[in-house]
């Protein structure tokens, strides 16, 4: 016999008035019954089915669910710890529904291969009993003896039918060198982390071919796609027609919720707000009035900096070849993770100890510039690994990950000992701040880093030591005439 699931029964006040949630891991069953009983509602604000408590509602769920779930008060009178889309109940998560998380067997990378007329994809996958029984039982994939791995034809039917086959259990990447571009799969694969119940919206595909045709950067249109599909599926109940005549005031509330969870930075709120404004105007074809949308403050973040003995200890700590020649050129060269990831071996002359950068931010050319250490390292680890295309390459070929390249820094810092943690771009910002000090033309860091204006570059004038060590604390003065009158009382005191 099936153990019945828990369906958790908590009492909320919003507005003024008294609410029953409910809250319970998405079921297909439990939707039925909730969508052939209108008194139990979605709301929006609370991301949960909800109905007005009265004297019999406990009992009346009860009735509802008894044959399919068990109805729990627990912790109705409990204050339950909710964050984001997730809600703590006791020692259990439960969600709320507006973008639920499956749980996958494994990941999966889609590599393509071709030797001599022979065209494939190779599906590669650190190898674990569930994820190669899903592989097993799949009509798509084929064992190929002479690769030694599941193949697909490279077909974009089959991949179509493939992806949508194994995404419940495999989490799908594409390697960098497999090119797709075709919108229903590349939506199938921004839509693969979430459960899909059956009130599940997907972004409009007119959205997508809209944000390519524009050319926004693969990064920004999976973000802005991840925040409009947040959106939609916030409202649950609603058609895409009816959330496509919003106003501005819904969109703002919806807002001022995310920043009510306290789970989503301001910074991160702007995105979301740029994303709902561009869809809004660009596959609506409604303008939203920019003072209609209110935007969050946004305070001056200085950028995170490590000094010249913490970046030595960092690298120094690196053994790995690879490893120490990307973080080298990362902080030796100013240089972004991408436009590191996307420099290829004649991008590196060594003649005139520079860097080419090509299709930098904002699809700018470049030079930066090339140390003599960083090309002795350069030299070292191409001896070892022999890169053939770009200059830092995958384990599959193609360009080296952004993931992996996170990862070598992560270890680097735990390994040295710094305390001070940071990411792959504070190795830029150490850059920027460290010419800074020793003296270089802030306009020619500017070219250095590739910013288009000089507003940019000025923050490091916040972090940098230079101009600091020249000020002292008028405290300092206080103390100085302290001793002073100390030394003079005490002279006094000998006489």
């Amino acid at each position: 016999m099936n153990q019945k699931d828990v369906l958790y029964l908590n009492q909320r006040t919003y507005e003024g008035s008294d609410y029953c949630v409910l809250y319970f891991k998405s079921n297909e069953a439990l939707l039925d019954r909730i969508a052939n009983n209108s008194w139990i509602k979605w709301h929006p604000e609370m991301k949960a089915y909800t109905t007005p408590i009265k004297h019999n509602t406990i009992g009346l769920l009860q009735d509802v669910f008894e044959d399919i779930a068990h109805v729990s008060t627990k912790y109705y009178q409990a204050e339950i710890k909710g964050y984001t889309e997730k809600t703590v109940i006791g020692d259990k998560i439960y969600f709320k529904g507006i973008l639920e998380p499956k749980n996958k067997v494994g990941g999966i990378m889609l590599v393509p291969y071709k030797k001599n007329n022979e065209r494939l994809i190779i599906i590669k996958y650190k190898y674990n009993k569930r994820a190669n029984q899903v592989l097993v039982k799949n009509k798509y994939a084929r064992w190929n003896a002479i690769v030694k791995d599941f193949t697909l034809l490279p077909k974009l039917s089959i991949l179509y039918h493939f992806i949508d086959s194994v995404s419940e259990d495999l989490k799908i990447r594409l390697h960098n060198e497999l090119k797709i571009t075709d919108h229903r799969i590349i939506q199938k694969l921004y839509e693969q982390e979430y459960v899909k119940d059956r009130f599940f919206k997907s972004v409009p595909l007119a959205f997508l071919k809209f944000m390519q045709l524009k050319g926004y950067s693969e990064n920004t249109i999976n973000t802005y796609y991840y925040f409009v599909l947040r959106f939609i599926n916030c409202y649950k109940h609603n058609s895409i027609d009816e959330i496509n005549s919003f106003d501005s005031e819904v969109i703002n509330k919806y807002h001022e919720l995310m920043q009510g969870e306290k789970a989503y930075s301001f910074a991160t709120i702007n995105q979301s707000v740029n994303a709902i404004k561009l869809y809004y105007r660009g596959y609506v074809k409604r303008e939203l009035e920019v003072n209609e949308v209110i935007r969050p403050k946004v305070g001056k973040q200085l950028p995170k900096v490590w000094s010249k003995e913490e970046i030595g200890q960092i690298l120094q700590s690196t053994e790995n070849s690879k490893h120490k020649a990307l973080l080298s050129l990362l902080y030796g060269s100013g240089l972004r993770i991408g436009e590191v990831l996307n420099l290829k071996l004649n991008d590196i002359d060594s003649k005139r100890m520079r860097i080419r950068v090509l299709a930098g931010k904002g699809n700018k050319d470049r030079y930066s510039i090339l140390g003599s250490s960083i090309l002795d390292t350069l030299r070292d680890y191409y001896k070892e690994y022999k890169p053939t295309n770009y200059l830092f390459e995958g384990q599959f070929g193609g360009k080296y990950s952004a993931t992996s390249a996170g990862k070598v820094l992560k270890k680097a810092i735990e390994q040295s000992g710094v305390q001070k943690r940071g990411g792959l771009h504070s190795l830029r910002h150490s850059f920027a701040t460290h010419l800074l000090e020793s003296g270089t033309d802030i306009r020619y860091i500017q070219e250095l880093l590739g910013h288009s204006s000089s507003k940019t570059t000025d923050i490091y004038t916040y972090v940098s030591n230079r101009y600091l060590e020249m000020i002292k604390s008028p405290l300092d003065d206080l103390i100085i005439k302290k001793d002073v009158k100390l030394a003079s009382e005490q002279q006094t005191k000998e006489i």
